[in-house]
């Protein structure tokens, strides 16, 4: 052998090659990976939603790095499935994700994709950040691996509702929202809510997710002469075009827009002028933290683009989850998910964050942290209120 190598030195530097190889990718291959996934839209009228969950939990994965559980090293791995904000391959997307790729935790985007895929996560005990609104049927003590990383629709009209319509001196509200669950459920939390300040609710339409023309239902609801029309969980798109043509038709009143989040850019280039005065909910017109303004700046450098308004909850979840599975030392959803409901996250972009809701819900798995409101003004957000999310 001695002579072997003597001979034949391109030999001798092969095999110092392959050690030096293995000494360098020991490490790495010691690392275990730990999987969020993304199963959110990223093709479709909802994609820039579904494309700031995947970028905020791709951020997040950054900063966390490697942590350890349990004596072992881990990763934060981000796999993407697309579900086009489409019950059917919601369902597709989730199966993937858990049987094939043995994912057991993620953000999934959408209230109105979530009732079909709710027994699959209590028979699996998938812990599913739901970026959803509506309320009960996704958070309740029956779902203990749920927890809404957003606002819910209770919430959010409970905290606004009464508190836009002083503000603005509205008479008479309308809604046109979503024809599914979400825009089902928020129909009557809002119809509610209104009563309560003595305004009058006067209209409700629904429209198909796909839908770009608007003007029928707009002519139904314009006739009662509405000060305001809530347009619920509508994404960027669809907002625009129900503004432009509600303006063509003669509206001159206000927009709210309670549970999605909104794009001004994409709004403006759409609806021009016609897009002034949309309220959205959820929207921080000023960065409420340091790390708020990081993140968007990162996003920024990154990407080429503005961040989408779903990045910096997604980031939080993952920042929150991981801690709370260093402290308890296991992966197993049902231990992590009764640490996470009594933990708090102060370093939340949006400001310090704790779980809520026990009274409503009967599980304390509502985020509660500060929501902001904003107003468009020639296709940029102006500040309209900050209020607490407190909801018990």
């Amino acid at each position: 052998m001695k002579r072997c190598l003597a001979r034949c030195p391109s030999i001798l530097a092969v095999l110092l090659l392959l050690a030096a190889n293995v000494l360098i990718t020991a490490p790495a291959h010691a690392q275990k990976t730990f999987k969020i996934g993304a199963i959110v839209p990223v093709s479709g009228p909802a994609a820039a939603f579904g494309i700031g969950v995947q970028r905020g939990l791709e951020l997040a994965a950054e900063d966390i790095g490697v942590f350890s559980v349990a004596g072992e090293k881990y990763k934060v791995e981000v796999p993407v499935y697309d579900t086009a904000y489409n019950p059917a391959q919601t369902v597709a997307a989730l199966n993937r994700a858990i049987y094939n790729d043995g994912v057991k935790y993620g953000v999934i985007i959408g209230a109105g994709v979530h009732p079909p895929i709710l027994p699959i996560i209590k028979e699996t005990g998938f812990l599913d950040f739901a970026f959803a609104a509506a309320g009960r049927q996704i958070t309740n003590a029956e779902q203990p691996t749920i927890f809404r990383i957003m606002a819910s629709s209770d919430q959010l009209y409970h905290t606004y509702t009464a508190e836009v319509i002083k503000k603005l001196g509205i008479k008479r509200v309308a809604f046109l929202g979503p024809n599914d669950e979400l825009g089902k459920n928020d129909q009557r939390v809002l119809r509610d809510e209104v009563a309560k300040t003595g305004a009058q609710f006067v209209a409700e339409e629904y429209y198909e997710r796909s839908a770009k023309d608007f003007g029928p239902a707009l002519l139904r609801i314009i006739a009662q002469k509405p000060d305001l029309i809530e347009t619920d969980g509508s994404p960027t798109g669809s907002i625009a075009l129900i503004a432009k043509q509600a303006r063509e038709l003669g509206f001159q009143g206000y927009f709210l827009n309670s549970t999605a989040v909104l794009e001004a850019k994409a709004i403006s280039e759409i609806a021009g002028k016609a897009g002034d005065n949309i309220i959205a909910l959820r929207i921080w017109a000023k960065p409420p933290t340091a790390l708020y303004s990081q993140l968007a700046d990162r996003h920024q450098k990154k990407y080429g683009e503005a961040a989408p308004g779903t990045l910096w909850e997604s980031y939080a979840a993952a920042r929150w989850v991981v801690s709370v599975i260093e402290k308890v030392g296991t992966f197993d959803t049902k231990k992590v998910a009764e640490a996470l409901a009594q933990s708090g996250y102060p370093e939340h972009p949006f400001g310090p964050a704790t779980w809520g809701g026990e009274k409503h819900y009967g599980a304390k798995r509502q985020v509660v942290m500060p929501i902001p409101a904003a107003i468009l003004k020639d296709g940029k957000w102006e500040p309209f209120d900050v209020r607490p999310g407190t909801f018990e």
